[in-house]
């Protein structure tokens, strides 16, 4: 029940803060649409690095970003050998707002963070079967960016929905990131990492490991990116379960509209 209100108070955030928005300004609703899909060699869990599939999958992405802030995300995962007979196959919905906190009228040092709060609903594995064995996951994100690095703290929330055979869990982390840009902005490397603590959600130990990534991007033409590659890892460092250094490769490509 606890962690249900963790779930709700992030919708209600959102809603408030768009709400708000609307009200005091003449508001721009045509939203900045992006769609992304990339093959991943497997499906590691983004959060906490475990083995949901460990075959590729195909992974989509549909996010449309609002002038408010406020974002709806709708992300796919369809496994190459069979859909809907394991964790390889999972459909989220999301929403959620993004911005420094200046656009809700703070001022000052404070108002120069960057907060990303959201929740989102994850159908898995027979998808348009909501309930047991379904998730939510609520999140909040606090980032600072300085000349050289960004530097983020994060709280994310799993909860499972009821009738469930497994319990969700917390994961709390502290990171940074940096982005580079060549030949004219047609190339852009990006990369993050971040100290995780687990606290032993899904059966698994609770403890620390590291999480990051390595990417490139490169611009194709105005809407399109070419991502080539993508590299997410994981490494334990006080977890005793099954978790071990591991990685997935991503390759694909992105249009925004």
């Amino acid at each position: 029940m606890k962690k249900l209100i963790v779930s709700s108070l992030a919708i209600i955030f959102c809603i408030a803060s768009v709400t708000v928005f609307a009200a005091e300004t003449n508001a721009n609703w045509i939203p900045s649409v992006s769609v992304r899909s990339v093959v991943a060699s497997k499906y590691l869990a983004f959060g906490q690095g475990f083995v949901n599939h460990d075959k590729p999958v195909v992974q989509t992405d549909i996010f449309a970003a609002f002038d408010c802030g406020f974002y709806i995300d709708l992300w796919n995962s369809t496994p190459f050998d069979g859909y809907n007979k394991n964790l390889g196959t999972e459909q989220d919905y999301g929403v959620g707002w993004s911005g420094k906190l200046s656009k809700l009228g703070i001022e000052g040092l404070v108002g120069e963070l960057i907060l990303d709060i959201g929740t989102s609903y994850f159908d898995e594995p027979s998808l348009g079967t909501f309930g047991a064995n379904d998730l939510m996951k609520s999140y909040a994100k606090i980032s600072k960016e300085f000349r050289w690095l960004t530097l983020n703290v994060c709280y994310e929330n799993y909860t499972e929905m009821p009738g469930s055979s497994f319990d969700g869990g917390d994961l709390y982390s502290f990171g940074a990131s940096k982005s580079m840009s060549f030949f004219n902005d047609r190339l852009t490397a990006s990369t993050s990492l971040a100290l995780v603590y687990d606290d032993g959600g899904f059966g698994f130990d609770h403890g620390h490991l590291l999480r990051g990534s390595v990417e490139l991007y490169w611009k194709l033409s105005k809407r399109f990116t070419l991502i080539l590659p993508q590299l997410n890892y994981y490494a334990p460092l006080t977890l005793r379960d099954s978790r071990k250094l591991d990685y997935v490769i991503f390759g694909g490509i992105a249009y925004q509209f």
